[in-house]
């Protein structure tokens, strides 16, 4: 699948299966200054963008970050955006109750919760459609999200209240056609 979640229990020193900094950063002086900003914002627990062309690490300094925040041995949740077909992608990340939509016989947590207090790496967030992007943004701002549920439904029709069944609209009761 394409979303891991893995803990820091186990994984013995502090950087975990990290190769040294030293050998992630080298020895040039914009590495070194990047590597002095990324350990500043490590310890912020703001939100961080990391950009970059495809095959430059941004997954490694994401995990690299992780591992300097306040909270490494919280779980470290890797989201692959870009391979979640988008409709899922929603019940992926912000997780479902029981009865949200067919099919889901029980809840499930999202990979948001998931990561809570931890770190949620979304990689290929570029490839999110826009109404996920505003729900995403929402809990940055707000460090709030809702899970999928069963929605209410409150419906009015257009015809004559009154006599609904006369129109053909609607059935007797709800379990059997008029």
């Amino acid at each position: 699948m394409a979303i891991t979640a893995i803990s820091r229990a186990g994984l013995g020193d502090r950087t975990g299966s990290l190769p040294p900094a030293d050998l992630i950063f080298g020895r040039s002086a914009v590495m070194q200054t990047a590597r002095q900003k990324i350990e500043k914002v490590a310890l912020s627990g703001v939100p961080i963008l990391i950009q970059g062309d495809n095959g430059t690490g941004k997954g490694l300094m994401a995990s690299f970050i992780h591992h300097l925040s306040p909270k490494p041995d919280a779980a470290f949740v890797k989201v692959n955006c870009a391979a979640i077909p988008g409709a899922l992608l929603e019940s992926e990340l912000f997780g479902y109750e029981k009865g949200a939509f067919t099919g889901a016989h029980s809840a499930k947590p999202g990979r948001v919760e998931l990561a809570n207090g931890g770190t949620l790496f979304l990689d290929g967030i570029d490839e999110i459609d826009m109404s996920l992007q505003a729900k995403l943004l929402q809990l940055l701002q707000d460090g709030q999200f809702c899970k999928r549920r069963q929605p209410r439904t409150p419906t009015t029709p257009f015809t004559d209240r009154r006599h609904p069944r006369a129109s053909g609209l609607f059935f007797a009761d709800s379990q059997s056609p008029a």
